[in-house]
């Protein structure tokens, strides 16, 4: 029953793309197309008439169109493209999503930590809005370019330019080869360009959208799209055609004129046309007629003709290539197309990419082999980060320290170069549960008893022991966290001392990293530096983790008592923040190295 149920809902399908608004037929954009259609009747109709809603009627939907046999062609192959395309085609599609994984992962292992380069807000989100429908505009109009350039792929491009008459419904009049290169073309430009944005962020942006539309397409959607596919001539005129298709400037594509071949292949903006040299702007109203213009469109008037006669004419171009004259250059051209292949199978489609070679320090992005081989090689330092769920005041989340200390641990590790970082302790003692104290009075905190959270090192320490490793590191971001640590590193060095394994208790990160002393020289206060979630803690947090503060609920002096603040948080900035963080750095890796040299 299960199977019948979704075979339903999937041969429903096309009929819901009136309701959705990522859909071309989205209900919305057919309305603001007829409403454009409309306005194109009264400004070219006969003003000597009388307006008519019959001759606008007649005008917006004539006989000789929706009457035609194409139409009711292009609507039959519609349903059973859709699902024939759900069905068989659409998981072939290219991931843009994997490419964009890769992509960020490619950068970050070639570059290193980009992350701090573009600071999150309106502007960033709008660029990259705009980035992001720049970049997969491009692959649309690429894969369109291929499909006119390349007389292989033309022959399945002609389902869609065969079409003798044009309604909306004809934007789906595409061979399922039509779409799934065209796709595929933009889902790679799209999810490299994904990818680079997300390198260079520490949280993932989001677009700009309407009604979970980026918003530049449903803009262009509203903008009369449905009309490039009609009889009605809406020209944005010459200036604005240099920035956009224009309804037009399609239809003089799908014109058979010889001087409209291969013009204004681009699906939103028109300057990849103008770079190409396919820019084709009227300078007014042309008279138009759609189709091939080679007298085969007979041979495409049925939903059977529009799915085989390319793979028949296809097959009947390879044959004559390899049975005429030009053998060599069918060789060579497959020999090309094979190379292609296997660089983009290699590079994107390949089950482990050169991306995915082990960089990382982190014990929980390795696999036991990688870092059974690390040890080996002398990479027997390894840090614990502990930090904390507590209330950091109105205005910073509760997860403050696991993003410091995640990000402070990775930059300690790396600068030591043979040192490795075990997964962030996040549940510590912050105070007591019932009659609730410290921290625990304030919503979302979470905290563990001392005994357990002493009990939890130390079985962390032996796990780390028995895997070879000979200096382990307790880096704890949190001043709650800091007793228990050191007499933790302090019971196991003396238990393991004739092992030659140590633990260190890495206070000099937590109390004695100079960050209240430089920003007194920096003429700040004690009384606005504060203790929690002041200055520090908060520039902390916009250094690593911006979407972590909230600047709109920062308060004089904290907000008083009460509030979970002490400190002015208005002072803080991102830049003190990096200060801030190179400073605990810095400490921790005077004390770690103090410690190896001393061999104690």
């Amino acid at each position: 029953m299960a199977e019948w149920s979704a075979t339903l809902d999937r041969l429903l399908e096309p009929l819901r793309y009136l309701s959705q608004p990522g859909e071309r037929i989205y209900w919305f954009y057919l309305l603001t197309a007829l409403a454009f259609a409309v306005l194109v009747y009264a400004k070219t109709r006969d003003r000597a008439e009388a307006f008519s809603l019959r001759a606008c009627l007649g005008y917006l939907f004539p006989r000789a169109v929706y009457a035609h046999q194409g139409t009711a062609t292009d609507a039959l192959f519609f349903f059973v493209n859709r699902v024939l395309w759900v069905l068989a085609f659409a998981p072939l599609v290219l991931s843009a999503s994997a490419v964009a994984a890769w992509t960020t992962r490619g950068l970050r292992a070639t570059l290193g930590d980009l992350s701090r380069y573009l600071e999150p807000g309106w502007g960033l989100q709008l660029g990259v809005t705009l980035f992001l429908v720049l970049a997969i505009d491009f692959g649309v109009f690429f894969g369109h370019w291929l499909f006119h350039r390349v007389p292989l792929l033309w022959e399945f491009h002609k389902t869609h330019h065969s079409a003798e008459v044009m309604t909306p419904i004809t934007t789906y009049r595409l061979h399922p080869v039509d779409d799934l290169i065209t796709m595929s073309s933009a889902a790679l430009c799209g999810g490299v360009a994904l990818g680079g944005v997300n390198a260079f962020v520490q949280t993932e942006v989001d677009m700009l959208s309407l009604l979970g539309v980026n918003a530049f397409t449903f803009a262009f959607y509203v903008l009369g799209y449905n009309l490039r596919h009609s009889h009605v001539w809406l020209h944005f005129g010459p200036a604005f055609s240099w920035l956009l298709i224009s309804p037009a400037q399609h239809q003089i594509h799908h014109s058979r004129a010889p001087q409209h071949y291969d013009k204004n292949m681009g699906f939103m903006f028109s300057f990849w046309d103008r770079a190409f040299g396919t820019l084709y702007v009227p300078r007014e109203r042309e008279t138009i007629e759609f189709g091939l213009g080679d007298g085969t469109e007979p041979e495409y008037r049925t939903v059977r003709g529009l799915y085989l006669v390319p793979f028949r004419n296809s097959f009947r171009m390879i044959v004559a290539a390899a049975t005429g004259g030009p053998v060599r250059k069918f060789v060579s051209l497959c020999l090309v197309l094979g190379m292609l292949g296997t660089l983009v199978y290699d590079v994107f489609l390949h089950p482990t990419p050169v991306a995915e070679a082990p960089q990382s320090v982190k014990l929980e992005e390795l696999t036991w082999p990688e870092v059974r081989e690390r040890v080996a090689a002398g990479s027997t330092t390894v840090l614990v980060p502990t930090g904390g769920t507590e209330q950091n005041g109105p205005h910073v989340v509760l997860g403050k320290h696991n993003f410091v200390v995640g990000h402070t641990s990775v930059a300690i590790a790396e600068a030591l170069g043979d040192a490795l970082v075990a997964p962030t302790l996040t549940y510590v003692p912050e105070g007591e549960v019932d009659p609730p104290s410290g921290h625990m009075h304030f919503p979302g905190t979470l905290s563990i008893p001392e005994p357990v959270f002493a009990a939890t090192l130390e079985a962390t320490a032996r796990s780390l022991k028995a895997h070879g490793f000979t200096l382990i590191c307790f880096l704890g971001d949190s001043g709650g966290n800091q007793a228990a640590q050191e007499q933790v590193a302090q019971a196991l060095s003396a238990e393991w001392a004739e092992s030659g394994v140590r633990v260190l208790h890495v206070g000099d990160y937590y109390a004695r990293n100079g960050q209240t002393e430089w920003l007194e020289e920096q003429g700040e206060r004690p009384a606005a530096i504060g203790t929690h979630a002041g200055i520090r803690d908060t520039s902390e947090v916009l250094a690593v983790y911006p979407p972590g503060v909230r600047k709109g609920r920062m308060l004089p002096d904290g907000g008083g008592p009460g509030s979970g603040c002490v400190g002015d948080p208005r002072r803080a900035s991102r830049q003190r923040g990096e200060v801030m963080l190179e400073l605990k750095v810095e400490a921790a890796l005077a004390q770690i190295r103090a410690a190896r040299a001393s061999g104690s």
